[in-house]
């Protein structure tokens, strides 16, 4: 429901608020007093194109803001999906500058026009002599249709998308099996050479290091054994002074002879003990690793040699052995899948027979039951029509075959319509005026308004061509409606207006050389006043007004007669 319509600079519009009621709320006024442009402020505010000359002549930008209270799983979904926070309300605004650039936001936050007209399509139908009409979009028809087909029918069309799901990526993947074959072929070509290159390689996790480290030692050997037999000497064998080790051995031979008189020198000759036999294990150690020092050339080549070959492994494939064996796992199953890929293809065409099979059971049981309940919807919707004041319209619900499955399964569903007799049937938009457009939408709106999940309907001018006994029966049709949504009529028949749950006016004023569009609420003796205008003309009487009493006072009555 659209609680609250701010605009800011919008054509005649300086600034205005208004704040609708749930049900029926109608707007009127003089001839060009401004009607159509609240509508247009509400189809700018969706998502329609508009330039900048709808500015306020002065003004740098206009603004149109609109506060909505969503009671619909599919925008919840919507928002929830782009991140945008709601708490049951949505609050769409859109400006636009002199430089024509838009600026659209939701919920605060800056959005798409198309994420805006995406919402809008679930929130609110604009009929009469505007684009936004559902009702003019062909596409759009097959979901009037299948709207009205009932439980069952959704149950068996669930299970038909489901299928259609699987098909879809079934075809995916045969279209990417049957990719050009030399491709292909040079595909495997390609991968049964790096898989034999890294094959051969014969990696280790943790190899590089290994070898990074034993040729340090070969390129070094000379120098580490110079040092290590330096440090041999210095600590256990040399021949021109006492090496370290024997002269701790000494010193140990010392604190023997004097330890028992201080138990701190007792200590001390223990520290030196765990010394002396701490040095003879490194001196033992230092002996092993010399000993066993050598320069091996051809070991050398062979090292350098072998990380030649994982560098240019590293350069192809990844940066280390680890990422290397990962790309070789990889590659493997992927040439695994391209050599089997004639075998996987041929299941593939098997499945899609398959399914194309059970898809056609279900389009067919699908297309039964639309021409089944397009029969029954042609009859209700004329039957509105004729009570709508168009007794001569024939309507059809066209179920048209296709070669070819789509998400709604074979059908092409039309809406054909011929407004006199003796003229042949024909796409609404080639016969159809708007006010005719707006009272066949409403007709089907009243069909299939406990279904219908749209919850707002703008109706212009809806009123085209009408009066009398036809006018009040639009009237009538609009309050059965506006028990499950919010109806916006502009009008300018009584009879229709009268029936409003809020009334407002739209009159233009020429305030300081300055032509204003106003918009008031009316309430009491000023929504008898303007009945009466409505009813009278320029000149209105006291006759006139009591004549006006008396239709809203009626038109109350029928009012709580049709919503009871």
């Amino acid at each position: 429901m659209l609680l609250k319509l701010r605009i800011k600079n919008f054509a005649l519009i300086d600034e205005l608020e208004l704040d609708f009621s749930e049900g029926f709320n109608v707007l009127t006024g003089e001839t060009g007093a401004g009607k159509s442009i609240l509508i247009d402020s509400v189809s700018f505010l969706v998502g329609e194109k508009f330039n900048k000359e709808i500015i306020r002549t002065g003004c740098d930008f206009a603004y149109v803001e609109g506060i909505f209270e969503i009671r619909n799983d599919k925008i919840n979904y919507l928002l929830k999906e782009n991140g945008i926070d709601n708490d049951d309300y949505l609050i769409l605004a859109r400006e636009i500058n002199q430089n024509n650039k838009s600026i659209t936001r939701v919920n605060g936050r800056t959005a798409s026009l198309s994420f805006i007209r995406e919402i809008s399509r679930y929130l609110i139908d604009i009929h009469g002599q505007h684009e936004h009409q559902s009702l003019l979009d062909e596409t759009k028809h097959i979901d009037i249709l299948d709207s009205f087909c009932g439980e069952d029918f959704k149950n068996i069309k669930t299970g038909y998308r489901e299928l259609f799901e699987k098909l879809r990526f079934i075809e995916k993947e045969i279209d990417r099996l049957t990719q050009d074959e030399q491709l292909r072929l040079r595909k495997i070509d390609l991968l049964k050479f790096q898989v034999q290159e890294i094959s051969d390689a014969m990696l280790k996790e943790g190899e590089e290091e290994e070898l990074i480290q034993r040729r340090d030692i070969l390129k070094n050997a000379e120098k580490i054994f110079s040092c290590l037999n330096l440090a041999y000497q210095k600590i256990y064998s040399s021949e021109d002074y006492e090496s370290a080790f024997d002269s701790i051995g000494s010193a140990m031979v010392s604190l023997e002879q004097v330890s028992q008189f201080d138990e701190r020198l007792n200590t001390i000759k223990t520290t030196l003990e765990e010394v002396y036999y701490k040095l003879e294990d490194a001196v033992d150690s230092i002996r092993e690793y010399k000993d066993k020092i050598e320069y091996n050339d051809e070991e050398l080549n062979e090292i350098e040699n072998r990380l030649d070959l994982i560098n240019k492994l590293k350069r192809k494939y990844g940066k280390d052995i680890k990422e290397i064996l990962n790309y070789y796992k990889n590659i493997s199953v992927e040439l695994e899948q391209l050599e089997k890929s004639d075998e996987t293809l041929e299941e593939l065409k098997k499945q899609h027979n398959n399914i194309l099979n059970e898809l056609q059971i279900y389009a067919n049981k699908i297309t039964n039951i639309r021409k089944e309940v397009a029969q029954k919807l042609k009859g209700k919707i004329e039957a509105e029509l004729k009570y709508l004041g168009m007794e001569k319209a024939v309507f059809a619900v066209d179920v048209i075959s296709k070669d070819k499955f789509d998400n709604n399964g074979i059908d092409e569903v039309k809406f054909l319509i011929s407004s006199n007799i003796g003229e042949p049937l024909k796409p609404l938009h080639k016969v159809a005026s708007g006010g005719e457009i707006s009272r066949i939408m409403l007709a089907i709106k009243s069909v299939v308004a406990d279904i219908d999940s749209i919850p707002i309907l703008i109706f212009d001018e809806i009123d085209t061509g009408i009066s009398g006994r036809t006018a009040q029966s639009v009237a009538e049709k609009m309050v059965l409606i506006s028990k499950k949504h919010q109806i916006l009529c502009v009008t300018h028949l009584p009879q229709i207006a009268s029936m409003g749950d809020k009334h407002f006016k739209i009159q233009k004023i020429v305030n300081k050389n300055k032509t204003i569009t106003l918009v008031n609420e009316l309430k009491n003796q000023d929504r008898i006043d303007e009945i009466a205008r409505m009813l009278g003309g320029a000149i209105v009487t006291e006759l006139t007004k009591t004549n006006a009493k008396e239709i809203l006072d009626l038109a109350e009555q029928l009012k709580n007669q049709i919503r009871h």
